[in-house]
């Protein structure tokens, strides 16, 4: 499993080029079956999401070639329509492929998605939608077998922006027979990107980063050649790791557009914040202010994936602040684990209430998903002591070699495998 080990009371300062979207890639990487011949991606994280997706995809009988961040993915010989059971456990993006071989073979077998344990986050909205169009699904011995022979295009009416069933729709609605509109669709830039992406390929979609999306059926798509975009999240998190450590921090390949309300709200902490073309500049302030309450939400509002590594922040500011968790329902895995290092948070229902302290002590904890596991590491590099933070896979499903990329900005962290 492996765990960090972190000496506490080093700032961070210096400059980090951004790394490819775990969020952006994943959904592509499913597109990519709804393609004939050869598909090129640059700029994909080697992370182990990635890893996983194109262990896939060979499964499937694609040809998958990756040199540093560039894959080449052949689809000529796909003939396989099955996902087995153990490699959909690995993570919860898999359930896009049902939409992708649906899209590509009118069939799909697949079992139920793994991944991080942070809510039910049932599928219900991605088989509700997919029968609406006309797919037959059925369960058998824990693997969904969907039949797309009946499928057409439709109006679907999504119960809840979710950027993963908007992104099945599209993928399923792509190769379907005449129009398809997705109504309360996420609004997320991983949904524009999926859809810059596909209509590359040559599907025809308009509307991807609005409530309303539709999609026009096309007989077939080809292979293209693709830039990734930059990850949002992980830029997100060096700047947190900047701020609770009082550094000084120039992010290099990332648009500020996508990250307004982090930016804002780093801003409200007390954060000296410039933004450029393709670059975003953060100087810690001597002490870190509380801010008024934070919600997270779909895309616009604060990002549920960088819940965590805010009250990271928040455990050090000069007051009181309060995060409400809207969007999933077990996202407060990190504040036992941060109480162990000293924070002072209370938690009633969905609503956490972070007391600032003077300062954390290092502790023995446990990543128990992602975004909890960048948490703790945060934390542990402002901490007294030694912090060791366990199950470094969940850290590494979503950062590409995070400990080397801290070391480089003045952190002392080791991952022991």
């Amino acid at each position: 499993m492996g765990k960090y080990r972190i000496e506490g009371g080093h700032a961070l300062k210096g400059t980090v080029t951004v790394k490819g979207s775990k969020n952006g890639i994943l959904p592509i990487l499913a597109g990519v079956m709804l393609t004939e011949g050869e598909t090129v991606l640059h700029n994909c994280p080697n992370i182990s999401d990635v890893h996983f997706t194109l262990e896939m995809l060979k499964q499937l009988g694609c040809v998958v070639k990756k040199e540093n961040r560039t894959v080449v993915i052949n689809t000529k010989d796909c003939k396989n329509e099955n996902i087995d059971s153990k490699s959909v456990q690995k993570m919860r993006s898999s359930i896009l492929f049902m939409g992708a071989l649906l899209g590509r073979f009118c069939k799909a077998n697949i079992g139920y998605p793994g991944g991080c344990e942070i809510g039910m986050r049932p599928i219900d909205l991605h088989l509700k939608a997919f029968r609406e169009m006309g797919i037959k699904i059925e369960e058998q011995k824990g693997i969904l077998c969907c039949d797309g022979e009946k499928c057409i295009g439709t109006k679907i009416n999504l119960d809840f922006p979710s950027v993963g069933a908007t992104e099945n729709c599209i993928l399923l609605a792509v190769k379907s027979k005449g129009y398809t509109t997705i109504y309360n669709a996420a609004c997320e830039p991983e949904i524009v990107e999926l859809q810059t992406f596909l209509n590359q390929c040559g599907a025809n979609i308009k509307g991807a980063g609005t409530k309303c999306i539709v999609i026009e059926g096309v007989k077939s798509l080809h292979g293209t050649e693709y830039h990734v975009s930059s990850d949002r999240i992980e830029a997100g998190t060096f700047l947190c790791g900047a701020a609770i450590t009082k550094g000084e921090i120039e992010l290099k390949n990332i648009c500020a557009d996508t990250m307004r309300q982090v930016l804002l709200r780093l801003g409200e902490a007390g954060c000296f914040i410039k933004e450029q073309k393709n670059s975003i500049y953060l100087k810690a302030p001597k002490k870190i202010k509380p801010v008024s309450k934070i919600h997270t939400g779909p895309y616009p509002d604060f990002p549920t994936d960088m819940q965590p590594q805010f009250m990271s922040i928040l455990t050090l500011a000069e007051g009181t602040s309060i995060i409400s968790e809207t969007v999933f329902e077990a996202r407060f895995k990190h504040i036992s684990e941060l109480c162990r290092m000293g924070a002072d948070i209370t938690v009633e229902g969905q609503t956490a209430v972070i007391k600032g302290v003077k300062s954390l002590k290092g502790a023995y904890v446990s990543g128990k998903d992602l975004r909890c596991g960048a948490a703790l590491i945060l934390a542990g590099l402002v901490a007294e002591g030694e912090t060791v933070v366990e199950n470094a896979c969940y850290v590494q499903r979503g950062y590409e070699q995070i400990e080397k990329v801290l070391t480089s900005l003045g952190a002392s962290i080791f991952l022991e495998e």
